[in-house]
């Protein structure tokens, strides 16, 4: 009987053991740390190197052609960088590392590794309305699936299969996803993608099929998926200490009085209703009140200021005496853009998010925001920016993404503005695979804002009730629920199911070799995974040094942009690794300076920004270069986060520089 693995392995638990294959090298090796040495440049690379990953059964020997018996075996997976490549008695061996520099450690028969050419890999998309994906044996079984006319019976009947443990000898499915979500930010995982296909759909969608490697656990050892039962039939759906934060951002300019007390009794209804329950430590409410420019328009008296912290919202004196000082401007901005991403961004950056598993920001405005391009914004941000500021939030200290909602009144005044606005607002409120919090009010009416708040928290409140008492959240496709219990639903179960896999130390396959599709195997239009990078802490620095370089030309150049260009050449000459080729630097466009353009060139993105060449360049306005600059502010300050936040990143063998760890970024925060 075969047997379908589970989701033991491929990850290392920042709680404890390594279970990702690590690279267990030993210190005694000749020739281990050979001074002043690089690993082999990829073809037509100065800054990327040749890396393998080890098959199973690699043994690392001290010379080539030694004999197998007297190596030290490495985990299959094992990231390495390669240092030569030699044949010896008719087969090819490689010289490897686990360090790009000074890093050789001893030699591998070429057959016990494979090339891995682009640092891709995947993670999963945050679960919610989809099935989990099923990883299968071989090309052809996922194929022949998906293009058969009985793809949904078949598809229930490998399900049905796994649930029962008993498996035919030709079943075609290796393992399935977790449950529960695996967050790559606190579950390191490494699943590399060694090949793709693209397949046509009868359905008229495109999927890609996906060849990706896992790692194993140790040689024997074997776990039966159906001793993983559903949450939700085990009871261990139950979270004592599962808790909730909402974060008003309201729009406090004129007019918006209403509002402002019609959220005031939304949350006092809350507060009433947990008065003496068990539960009412398990929500609290923060408010952040935004206007607009105040140096345009100085009785706006302010941009952006925090009423109440979280701490405050655990007390429903305090939050209330609070949020009654709260009043509306009493005269007017500039125009009727106001400045929500200041907001926005106070509650994402000053607000103590830590403790708290469900994360809500709840958006409430008549107008549009003042985003990258608009002189008077401060944050400098655009919508898609502020949601990756938000998703990347905290995974260091136990928290998940934080979810924005946005309430949007369309109020007749600001009718010019809601096409704009609403772009806008739904770029903000996407939330991965669970759906869109952006919920308009018709009308701007008091009344229809007043149900849409009482919705929202009531949804919340139930939501935190049920996981209290071991229930899993329902997305529900009830045509009576209103849009905000459907997308509410959806959003707080991917929270639940990320909270129980960070709590269950969740973890990815141990399986070698398989095929996945990126799309649900019965509804195309849901994701399935999502493709990342791996980055070293060194490749971040270079990132960051390039887009720094690039910066300072732009900032220097700011009254003479025709002068940008030949200030980057000098600031490429300057990142140059090899003295003697920097009369040899050539700057066509900004992925030329540094290692930017080789990073990017040979990954499935393309950067309209880095892409920009001198004749593009000078046919911009001096608003939209300003934009890219502003860009590049961005990825600077998002790499400087992320290279600081020292839980995300993970060491691939004990002996490696500190330099050498690694994280997975999103392909979206490539510049």
């Amino acid at each position: 009987m075969n047997t379908v693995v589970s989701w033991r392995l491929a990850v290392i638990s920042r709680r404890g053991a390594w279970v990702l294959g690590a690279v267990l090298l030993c210190g005694g090796i000749s020739g281990a740390w050979a001074a002043e040495r690089e690993a082999l440049p990829m073809a037509g690379k100065t800054g990327l190197y040749q890396r393998v990953l080890t098959r199973p059964g690699a043994q690392l020997q001290p010379q080539p052609g030694t004999t197998a018996s007297s190596g030290v075996a490495l985990p299959p997976l094992s990231v390495l960088y390669v240092y030569g490549r030699q044949r010896v008695a008719g087969q090819d061996w490689l010289e490897v590392g686990a360090a790009a520099r000074n890093g050789a450690q001893g030699w591998l028969p070429a057959p016990t590794a494979m090339d891995w050419k682009q640092t891709l890999t995947v993670a999963f998309a945050r679960t919610a309305a989809r099935e989990p994906t099923l990883f299968f044996r071989d090309h052809d079984g996922l194929t022949q699936l998906l293009e058969s006319e009985r793809l949904v019976p078949e598809v229930n009947a490998l399900r049905s299969t796994i649930k029962t443990g008993q498996f035919p000898a030709d079943f075609p499915v290796l393992a399935q996803e977790p449950d529960t979500y695996i967050d790559p930010n606190q579950q390191f995982y490494l699943l590399p993608i060694l090949g793709f296909e693209e397949l046509y759909l009868d359905t008229g969608h495109t999927t890609t099929l996906l060849n990706v490697a896992a790692v194993t656990l140790q040689a024997g050892e074997q776990d039966d998926v159906t001793k993983q039962a559903p949450a939700a039939a085990t009871g261990k759906a139950a979270a004592s200490d599962y808790r909730t934060a909402v974060v008003f951002v309201i729009d406090t300019t004129i007019s918006m009085g209403p509002y402002i007390d019609r959220t005031r009794d939304a949350v006092r209804r809350i507060y009433n209703q947990l008065k003496g329950s068990p539960l009412g430590e398990a929500v609290s409410f923060g408010l952040v009140a935004f206007r607009d420019n105040a140096d345009a328009a100085p009785g706006t008296e302010y941009v952006s200021r925090i009423v109440a912290n979280l701490s405050d919202g655990r007390d429903p004196a305090e939050f209330m005496t609070r949020i009654a000082t709260v009043k509306e401007a009493q005269t007017s901005n500039q125009g009727f853009n106001e400045d929500a991403f200041a907001g926005v961004y106070d509650a994402i950056e000053e607000i103590d998010w830590r403790g708290y598993a469900g994360r809500f920001i709840v958006l409430i405005t008549d107008a549009g925001a003042r985003d990258a391009k608009d002189p008077l914004g401060r944050t400098k941000l655009g919508a898609e920016r502020l949601r990756l500021l938000a998703q990347e939030k905290d995974q260091a200290v136990g928290g998940g993404k934080i979810a924005i909602a946005t309430l949007h009144l369309l109020t007749p005044e600001g009718k010019h503005t809601h096409a704009g606005a609403a772009a806008q607002y739904r770029a903000l409120s996407r939330w991965g695979d669970a759906g869109e919090l952006y919920f308009p009010v018709a009308d701007g009416a008091v009344e229809a804002f007043g149900a849409q708040v009482d919705t929202l928290a009531d949804a919340l409140l139930q939501q935190i009730k049920g996981i209290r008492s071991g229930q899993m959240i329902a997305a529900t496709d009830d045509p009576k629920a209103t849009a905000v219990q459907r997308e509410t639903a959806r959003v707080g179960r991917a929270m639940q199911l990320a909270y129980l896999g960070r709590e269950r130390g969740a973890q990815a396959p141990r399986l070698l070799e398989a095929w996945i599709a990126d799309r649900d195997l019965l509804d195309p239009t849901q994701k399935t995974l999502e493709v990342r990078v791996l980055v070293t802490k060194n490749q971040l620095s270079d990132l960051q040094e390039t887009l720094e370089a690039i910066l300072k030309a732009g900032e220097g150049t700011f009254m003479t942009p025709k002068d940008f260009f030949g200030q980057l050449r000098g600031a490429a000459a300057a990142l140059a690794r090899n003295p003697n080729q920097v009369s040899q630097v050539q700057v066509g466009r900004l992925a030329d300076v540094g290692l930017v353009g080789e990073w990017l060139d040979d990954l499935p993105y393309t950067s309209q920004m880095m892409n920009l060449t001198e004749a593009r360049w000078l046919a911009r306005s001096f608003a939209e270069q300003q934009e890219v600059l502003d860009a590049i502010e961005e990825k600077i300050r998002l790499y400087r986060r992320i290279h600081d936040d020292t839980d995300r990143w993970i060491s691939l063998a004990p002996d490696a520089p500190k330099g050498e760890m690694v994280t997975t970024i999103p392909l979206d925060a490539l510049p």
